[in-house]
């Protein structure tokens, strides 16, 4: 099913823009196992963007992503590396409920930010878990790192093959790339700068920018929006999730 619908989009991009690049997530490094808490969100058997596992029946990703959609149309795919191969302990979850803020904004992304209720429980195992949140740590030293399959431009098919950027920069500066009210601090982070060999892309909305604090992984914030990708690019807007604590906890409840 999935390297069904993949090899004719891909015949159809070859067809009228030439031959895809594989260079995803622009210069991210290529990941040949899944990452435990990353999923992929599913739309008509087609890749539309990512999210991370809340707990075994919530999953949290971006409103922007699922304007279009009902929830019939979706599915959760976790544990996997491949979107054409199936990966050990790959799992197809079909959604039961959509739940997006109810104050969210398309203009702004102001509180770009959903759950998405699973139709079963996830099954937790070596490839797959859920990944705690928290307050950013907006310090040069703590490391941060991001991941998807996200395409090099607008327009792109996401990647075959999950990325990683080993490095993001924080704390990162949107007020000279963002007007005061496209980007509100204590609703968004900014990461990633000009210096950054590889940036999220298109297909990456709704992956979770994780930081290492106290050697343990915490999601930070959620792809929300960008301005282009590849080398040179700007910083990313991310939804900050601490901002949406009491939100996240009124559906989905505890964590794990």
């Amino acid at each position: 099913m999935k390297l069904t619908a993949l090899l004719n989009a891909l015949a159809f991009i070859a067809l009228t823009s030439g031959a895809p690049s594989e260079d995803r997530i622009y210069n991210g490094v290529a990941s040949t196992k899944a990452i435990p808490y990353l999923v992929s969100i599913v739309a008509n058997e087609q890749h539309i963007c990512g999210g991370w596992i809340y707990n075994t029946n919530w999953v949290v990703t971006v409103a922007s992503c699922l304007v279009d959609y009902e929830p019939s149309q979706l599915t959760v795919i976790v544990a996997q590396a491949s979107l054409i191969q199936l990966d050990a302990d790959e799992e197809s979850i079909n959604v039961f409920k959509i739940i997006s803020h109810e104050a969210y904004n398309p203009v702004t992304k102001l509180n770009d930010i959903a759950m998405l209720q699973l139709a079963k429980p996830i099954t937790y195992g070596a490839n797959v878990g859920y990944l705690p949140y928290e307050e950013a740590e907006e310090v040069a030293s703590i490391p941060t790192t991001f991941a998807g399959w996200g395409g090099t431009s607008e327009g792109n098919l996401p990647s075959t093959k999950l990325r990683t950027i080993a490095s993001v920069t924080v704390p990162a500066d949107c007020a000279t790339s963002y007007p005061a009210d496209e980007f509100f601090s204590n609703y968004m982070l900014c990461a990633g700068s000009t210096t950054d060999t590889a940036s999220p892309c298109h297909f990456d909305e709704g992956s979770p920018l994780v930081q290492t604090i106290g050697s343990v992984e915490y999601a930070v914030g959620i792809m929300s929006k960008n301005k282009g990708c590849g080398a040179g690019a700007g910083p990313t807007v991310y939804t900050r999730l601490t901002a949406y604590y009491a939100w996240l906890k009124s559906y989905g409840g505890n964590q794990q």
